[in-house]
């Protein structure tokens, strides 16, 4: 009888059963074929309706009179016909999962350590219980759930159970076994054929084997030879008490038995099939002829799987011996799955090969070093073939038919107890004592060496003997055997290096810290003892990289590129056929007053441009409604919203769409950044796809780290420092800061399907191609979403008749009362030139000429009395608005704000002027929705927004 105990999501026990007490207990244990996955455990149990249990959230149960249970979590939980029924998965496999692991690297330590690291790393409560693997550990386990870790060491060789200990009403331990394999090795023998061992299923091997080649350890290296142990003087014979016979002077062994059914038919006979097994650490020939007897009795036989009800249900794991006396053979194999009935008390156990799902290959539960472990890890026919044949084919001493390149392994060269090759070694003779000179490459570098022929006669000699040379691993390069001369064409001449080509026309010159192309002049003899040697040696410069310094300060502070008079300097594109077309040139009539360059192709400038000076396009000058387009990461966000948005939902969505207006965003093009926004997170700020695992998205547009590295919260907070987002990282604010960022910054993608830069999306008209270009070009899914152009044109349509409140209730006008409107916003003829021109604001006047101006509305001075923002306008400020437009305070005699302030309505930013061409004091005030305006349209009667 077992207890079965019922506990909340607490994990407090709520209720106790005996197991006679249910309709059904299913506990189905089984050791899965696949070492990179833990045990399946599972749980199926049905009661008596009982109001107590209904809505608990785990059940333990427990066949023995210890305080050590199996936990399982609900899964699903049904009640039907007065009936409650329960399906239910082992806990730990859960639990752990959700512990992550931050960054622990051991290196070579024991899996009690690594394991106990691990749990302290990641705040597990779990404890180390029983650990029998005594092999070291040698990984990196970094943001990884504490399950996945686990999974990583069972590749290593080990198996996991867990269980809990139960004190009164809760749980006092949570408890990790560790095992080189679960189950013990049993005397239990059962035979083919008899009636408590039944076949589940018989499968014949495609690629069977009836006779093996053992070869063993291989004799020392270095002697000329390097053969494997073989068994060919060891004799078996039957009536000795052997399994099989095998004559002295044969090297494999044969169950003719097998050769007579499934051998190779020939010239009216039977031939064995052979291949060849491999073990590297045995060193005795009888030894080694059992061994390969053993993977013989396994690669034989046909594969076949059990079930019999004989064993208990703690035999999972089990190691039980099968006879098959009508083909005199036996083999042992494990136990591979329970399932035990705690109503009826019945057990079924699964043994022998487990041939169900995709087992049939039989994939081995650990990755094993050591080939002397295919006596208890089974590996294929073909693998042990390959590994035979790549161990006699690598070269790994230099013998009389294998060359002169040696491969060390960490024991040869004796620096660990590894066989992996630690190091290569090249020499000038056949064998180690036959060589004078060698060369040795490892994780440290380069070495050169070389001793009397003969000295040394073992690799170890070689490994400990001194370098001549070396060129180690950090790049420090020991040229002390460098002699002077000319070295694969580089003239090194005092303190000039110098490199020419063959019917050169120019040469590249080294001196004195700079590098110059020049004029070529050939050099044959120099005498070093002229003072002005050089000149023998320089030709006319063309072109020079060098060092620049503060003539103060006496420091370097920055390189230069050097062009000079008559010649250019030009960075090029090749064209793969030996030629090149400029990109970037300084023309040959460029000088030192009038310097010039040109720019070739199509580009992009990122950034703000200053431009002093005329600017043309096509030849047309760009007049005062010229510039470009600022884009930006400013938000724009005042945190106001219209009386129409109400519910934290629309309020959210209203905030990202406030924001990209204020940042230049079209209507249609924040339309499709809310409907990504709903497909991606429901523009939610914190949305966590994975619940902090590594390799999920986080935030309203899910970032996500692509290399599976960290989790997406920790890869968007890596983002924000680079872009140097300071806000807090769960916020609409920071993250839309972050998008405005990440997007023109590696993030956007152009396809050919939209081939629109981030700018030009930004400016987008038609809301379907706005929304399913940021799908393509930013998102990038496996899958299309054509259900965003939806979601955006619902938005558009919600929002766009929306007017986005003002921070200061408004605008207000820039000078007090009375005021006088000198100049209307239009055409006009203008006062300075007489010439036709487009007026890009309004004049305004209030019989004082030094009356102060004042902020229009709230907002952030972004231009403050700056030179380069078009001369025109003298003193000149310019404030952004929290609805994304743009004041402008022209021809100021004083300007009173810095680039950065920001200033509330009404605030003083300067004193009127006439600064600049102006005609008299007066204030030019503009509305603008780009901080550049690329158009007269981009400019707004201030009537529009003040009564004057």
């Amino acid at each position: 009888m077992s207890n079965i105990l019922f506990l909340d999501k607490m994990q407090q026990v709520i209720k106790s059963y005996d197991s006679n007490e249910f309709i059904e207990c299913v506990q189905t244990k089984e050791i899965t074929t696949n070492a990179s996955e833990l045990m399946n455990d599972t749980l199926s149990a049905s009661s008596p309706f009982d109001e107590t249990i209904k809505d608990t959230s785990y059940i333990a149960v427990n066949d023995t009179k210890e305080q050590e249970f199996s936990l399982y979590r609900i899964l699903t939980a049904k009640d039907e016909d007065n009936l409650l029924s329960f399906e239910a998965v082992n806990f730990a496999v859960d639990e752990l999962d959700n512990f992550i692991i931050k960054d622990i690297r051991p290196k070579n330590r024991s899996f009690s350590y690594v394991i106990n690291q691990l749990l302290s790393d990641s705040g597990c409560d779990w404890v180390l219980g029983v650990c029998e693997p005594i092999k070291t550990v040698s990984s990196t386990f970094y943001y990884t759930s504490m399950r996945e870790a686990l999974k990583a060491l069972q590749e290593l060789g080990a198996e996991f159970t867990f269980s809990i200990e139960i004190t009164g009403n809760k749980i006092t331990k949570k408890i990790i076994n560790c095992y080189n394999q679960i189950g013990k090795i049993t005397n239990k023998r059962f035979e083919y054929g008899e009636e408590v061992l039944k076949i589940v299923h018989q499968q014949d091997r495609t690629n069977i084997v009836t006779a093996l080649i053992g070869r063993g350890k291989g004799e020392e290296v270095g002697d000329g030879y390097g053969r494997r142990l073989e068994f060919s003087d060891v004799e078996w014979k039957k009536s000795n008490g052997k399994p099989l016979d095998k004559p002295k002077g044969q090297n494999w062994i044969e169950y003719p038995e097998m050769t007579k059914e499934y051998g190779i038919p020939s010239n009216g006979k039977m031939l064995p099939r052979k291949t060849v097994v491999v073990f590297d650490d045995v060193e005795d020939a009888s030894e080694l002829l059992q061994k390969t007897y053993d993977q013989l009795a396994y690669y034989c036989r046909p594969l076949v799987q059990f079930n019999t009800e004989i064993l208990g249900s703690d035999s999972i794991g089990d190691t039980v011996s099968i006879h098959r006396g009508d083909r005199n053979y036996h083999y042992q194999t494990r136990v591979f799955k329970v399932v035990t009935d705690h109503v009826n008390g019945r057990t079924q156990a699964s043994l022998g090969d487990n041939l169900s799902g995709n087992s049939l290959n039989r994939q081995l539960s650990q990755v094993q070093s050591n080939i002397s472990d295919l006596d208890n890890n089974k590996m294929t026919w073909y693998d042990s073939t390959e590994i035979g044949k790549y161990q006699d084919d690598i070269m790994r001493g230099a013998g009389a038919n294998g060359g002169s390149i040696y491969m060390v392994n960490g024991i040869e060269a004796g620096v660990s107890q590894s066989r992996e090759t630690y190091e290569q070694v090249f020499m000038d003779g056949s064998k180690i004592q036959d060589s004078q000179y060698f060369m040795i490459q490892n994780n440290a570098g380069i070495s050169f060496k070389q001793c009397k022929k003969g000295q040394w006669t073992t690799i170890q000699d070689v490994h400990n003997g001194a370098s001549t040379t070396a060129w180690t691993l950090d790049g420090t390069f020991n040229a002390s055997f460098i002699a002077a001369g000319i070295l694969a064409g580089v003239l090194i001449q005092g303190v000039v290096v110098k490199s020419i080509g063959n019917n050169s026309f120019f040469q590249s010159v080294l001196s004195n810290g700079a590098f110059s192309i020049e004029q070529y002049k050939e050099t044959n003899n120099v005498d070093y003892t002229k003072p002005d040697w050089q000149k023998d040696v320089h030709g006319g410069k063309v072109g020079e990289f060098i060092g620049t310094y503060d003539g103060n300060t006496k420091k370097a502070n920055g390189s230069a590129l050097i062009n000079y008079p008559g010649y250019i300097l030009s960075i090029n594109q090749d064209d793969g056929n030996g030629y090149s077309t400029p990109v970037f040139q300084v023309p040959s009539d460029s000088t030192f007053d009038k310097p010039k360059f040109k720019l070739f192709g199509d580009g992009t400038l990122q950034g703000d441009i200053n431009i002093k000076g005329n600017f043309y396009v096509n030849g047309v000058k760009i007049d005062t409604n010229g510039g470009g387009n600022s884009g930006g990461g400013d938000t724009g966000w005042n945190g106001k919203y219209p009386p129409e948005v109400t519910s934290d939902r629309d309020k959210r969505y209203w905030q990202i769409w406030a924001m990209a207006i204020g940042a230049g965003f079209s209507k249609q093009a924040a339309a499709a950044l809310l409907g990504n926004a709903q497909g991606e997170s429901d523009a939610n700020p914190t949305a966590d796809e994975g619940g902090g695992r590594p390799g999920f998205g986080y935030g309203v547009w899910q970032w996500t780290d692509s290399s599976g590295a960290s989790s997406g919260r920790v890869y968007m907070i890596n983002l924000m420092t680079r872009a140097g987002v300071t806000d807090d990282p769960d916020t609409i604010t920071a993250q839309f800061k972050l998008l405005m960022w990440h997007a023109p910054n590696g993030q956007w993608i152009a396809t050919s399907s939209y081939p629109y830069s981030w700018t030009q999306f930004m400016t987008l008209t038609d809301i379907n191609t706005a929304a399913q270009a940021f799908v393509s070009n930013f998102e990038r899914p496996l899958n299309s979403h054509p259900e965003r152009s939806t979601w955006a044109q619902e938005w558009y349509d919600k929002f766009v008749n929306l007017e986005i409140p003002s921070g200061g209730g408004g605008y207000i006008a820039p000078i007090a009362s009375p005021i006088t409107v000198s100049s209307e916003f239009g055409w006009r003829i203008s006062p300075i030139t007489g010439a036709q021109e487009f007026h890009n604001g309004i004049d305004l006047v209030n019989g004082n000429p030094n009356t102060p101006i004042l902020a229009s509305a709230d907002g952030t001075v972004i231009s403050a009395a700056d030179p380069y923002y078009f001369d025109w306008y003298g003193n000149w400020t310019v404030i952004k608005h929290a609805d994304g437009m743009f004041t402008g305070y022209a021809h100021q005699s004083r300007v009173d704000v810095a680039v950065g302030q920001n200033v509330k309505q009404g605030q003083q930013i300067g004193l009127m002027g006439t600064t600049g061409p102006s005609t008299g004091e007066h204030c030019h005030f503009q509305f603008m929705d780009e901080f550049y305006p690329s158009s007269s349209a981009h400019f707004h009667n201030a009537r529009d927004y003040i009564k004057f």
